[in-house]
């Protein structure tokens, strides 16, 4: 059935007279007539009768009034649903990050966007690095973001930016009360190191190695808020990204800026094989712009210090463990 019998018909009705209900619709009166003879062929019912000069609703059209109003509401619905659609007010996004940034990052876009977008349902995931990946180019996620770069078929991937690594301390360590932390201050110290498995472990090993610094790596962990919840019980120091270190509770753990840089890269996937929506466009375009400013706000405070300790360690060196 058109809806616009249904229209017709629910006129008809709430009017009382086809002039009114005509006037409503903004037709003719013939072509009233006309298209309640169309409804009435269509149903094989007789929905009204000429009594007084006047059409007037039979039983049955008082007993289809119900189904016709919930058909009507329907329609509406479904227009409206698919106008939110087109407009990217209405759908859903399953998104998937690493730990850390699911938990700090991607948690406060997530939460902007949703606030302005009301009818929007956002899945928000936390996985391991090589798991976004999976997930990705499965399909099961619409978005991922991964700390590492793993191209393989079925992604796309696009490099977002970086993180600085950052050192947290024990609250009563010796070493929280320096402005930065360089590697060789951890020489012998005991450290929770990140797992291999999301790739971070790697780029900070390398800045030990190559000053041939050793240390206590008593405890791996491959996620940032254990590494965090173990320093708060001073089980030792770790070297995590600015946005994991979001999450540290302040009352236990020091959070210091950490030389030499360690920069922690964050990679956005797409799957490869499924057409993005329109929604999906517009979150992964404001997630693009959102993390640029994330990134510049970190700049202007966390990059302009490392850089004048930097400046002041070259002039004034100081003296190395033996």
């Amino acid at each position: 059935m058109k809806f616009r019998l249904i229209e017709v018909f629910k006129a008809m009705m709430e009017c009382g007279t086809v002039t009114a209900a005509a006037h409503s619709l903004k037709i003719s009166q013939p072509a009233m007539t006309k298209q309640l003879t169309q409804l009435q062929n269509e149903l094989n019912l007789v929905l009204f009768e000429q009594r007084g000069g006047r059409l007037v609703p039979t039983s049955e059209a008082q007993a289809l009034i119900g189904s016709i109003d919930r058909a009507w509401r329907g329609v509406i619905e479904l227009k409206e649903a698919a106008r939110d659609v087109r407009d990217m007010r209405r759908g859903r996004l399953t998104v998937v990050a690493s730990p850390s940034f699911a938990q700090t990052l991607m948690a406060d876009f997530v939460a902007q966007f949703t606030r302005e977008s009301s009818k929007i349902t956002i899945a928000l995931h936390a996985q391991t690095s090589p798991r976004v990946i999976d997930w990705t180019a499965d399909g099961q996620a619409d978005i991922g973001i991964s700390m590492i770069l793993a191209p393989r078929p079925g992604v796309h991937v696009e490099a977002l930016g970086s993180l600085v690594g950052v050192c947290a301390l024990p609250i009563g360590h010796a070493l929280a009360a320096n402005k930065v932390i360089r590697a060789e201050d951890l020489h012998g110290q005991p450290f929770i190191s990140l797992a291999e498995i999301d790739g971070a472990r790697s780029r900070v090993e390398a800045v030990f190695d190559r000053q041939a610094i050793d240390r206590d790596i008593s405890l791996t962990t491959p996620q940032s808020a254990v590494a965090l919840a173990l320093v708060a019980r001073g089980a030792g120091v770790a070297i995590i990204d600015e946005a994991a270190a979001t999450m540290a509770d302040l009352t236990r753990v020091a959070i210091r800026p950490f030389l030499p840089t360690v920069s922690f890269e964050v990679y956005m996937y797409h799957p490869a094989n499924k057409v993005p929506s329109q929604l999906n466009e517009r979150f992964v375009r404001q997630f693009r712009t959102w993390f640029k400013g994330y990134r510049a706000t970190a700049r202007d405070t966390v990059t302009p210090l490392l850089s004048q300790i930097s400046a002041s360690h070259t002039d004034s060196p100081r003296k190395r463990r033996k």
